[in-house]
C-alpha cells in the first residue's frame, strides 16, 4: 500500500496525493473543493517542502505570499486552516511524528462584519440595474434572494416541484439544520419565478445552458454591485436588508426567523443597530 512508505521526509504533495484525497473522497463532501484549493494555493508554495520541514514560520510567510496575490482575509484563513488540517492528519495517521514544528501556527479569524444595508433608493436602482440582467439566471437568482432574503444556495439548489404556486411558498433542505424550511413568497417573487425560462428535461429553476443546475452566481454579482456603486456589498447583505424591512415594519424576531429560518440572534442586533444608527443620521 502506497501509504505504507510514506514518512517524516515526504514531501506534502505526496502525501495529500497518495493518503489525504482519497481519504477525504470517501469521507467529505466537499471533497472537490478541498482538492481545487490544494491544487491552485496550497500546494504549488508547499508541495515541495517535506512533511517535517513544514514549520510555523513557513505557514505565515505562505499566507503573506497569498495576501499579496489579492485574495481576501477570508480565503486566507480557510486556506491556512485547510492547509493545517491536512497536516494534522499526517500526524494522526502516523505519517509525521509529531505536530511541534506547526503547532504554534495560527491565523484568527476576522471580527464579525457589520451587515451593510440598502436603502429604499438603492433597492429600486439595483432592481432596475437587475432589469438589464433579465436575461441571465444569475441575476434572476439574485434578483429572487433580494425579494425572499433568502440564501444562495436556498435559491440555486431551488426545483420546480419545490414552488407552491397556490399557497406562495418554496420548500428548502439547504437549511442549517437540515430540515425544511418554508420561504414565503410574495407576489413579485411569485412572477418573477413564473417568468423564469423552462424545460422539461431540467428540475432546477435555475440552470446552464447545458441543464446543469447554475452553481456560481459571482461574476454577476460583482458587476452588478459595481454598477450600483457599491462594490462593498456581499451577497448575505442582501439577505440582512431583507431583514431591515422585515424588522422596520414591525416583525418580531420570532416571526423573523420562521421566515428566514436560521437567523442569529446577534445577526438581528447588528441589523437592528443599524436601523437605529441610520434614524439617528437622520434628526
Amino acid at each position: 500500500m502506497a501509504g505504507n512508505v510514506l514518512g517524516d521526509s515526504s514531501l506534502l504533495s505526496d502525501f495529500v496525493q497518495e493518503r489525504y484525497l482519497p481519504f477525504v473522497q470517501e469521507n467529505k463532501r466537499s471533497w472537490k473543493a478541498d482538492k481545487s484549493n490544494l491544487e491552485r494555493h496550497i500546494l504549488p508554495h508547499l508541495g515541495a517542502y517535506r512533511l517535517n520541514d513544514i514549520s510555523a514560520d513557513i505557514l505565515k510567510s505562505w499566507v503573506s505570499t497569498l495576501e499579496l496575490t489579492g485574495l481576501s482575509y477570508s480565503s486566507c484563513f480557510r486556506l491556512f486552516w485547510l492547509a493545517k488540517y491536512v497536516l494534522n492528519c499526517a500526524v494522526r495517521w502516523g505519517v509525521l511524528a509529531s505536530d511541534a514544528a506547526f503547532k504554534a501556527a495560527n491565523l484568527p479569524a476576522q471580527p464579525s462584519r457589520r451587515p451593510v444595508l440598502l436603502g429604499a433608493e438603492d433597492v429600486l436602482r439595483l432592481l432596475d440595474i437587475l432589469k438589464t440582467y433579465r436575461h441571465r439566471a444569475a441575476a434572476s437568482a439574485i434578483h429572487l434572494m433580494l425579494l425572499t432574503g433568502a440564501s444562495k444556495s436556498e435559491i440555486l439548489y431551488a426545483r420546480w416541484e419545490d414552488v407552491d404556486f397556490v399557497n406562495g411558498t418554496l420548500v428548502t433542505n439547504k437549511t442549517f439544520t437540515g430540515r425544511p424550511h418554508l420561504i414565503p413568497l410574495n407576489n413579485e417573487a411569485l412572477k418573477l419565478i413564473h417568468s423564469l425560462p423552462r424545460r422539461d428535461d431540467v428540475s432546477w429553476l435555475f440552470f446552464t445552458r447545458n441543464g446543469t443546475r447554475l452553481s456560481s452566481i459571482t461574476r454577476e454579482w460583482y458587476q452588478i454591485r459595481e454598477q450600483l456603486g457599491r462594490p462593498e456589498l456581499r451577497l448575505q447583505d442582501l439577505r440582512h436588508s431583507f431583514a431591515n424591512f422585515l424588522v422596520s415594519i414591525g416583525i418580531n424576531q420570532r416571526d423573523l426567523r420562521t421566515i428566514l429560518g436560521h437567523y442569529k440572534p446577534e445577526t438581528l442586533a447588528l441589523v437592528r443597530n443599524n436601523i437605529l444608527m441610520n434614524n439617528v443620521r437622520a434628526l
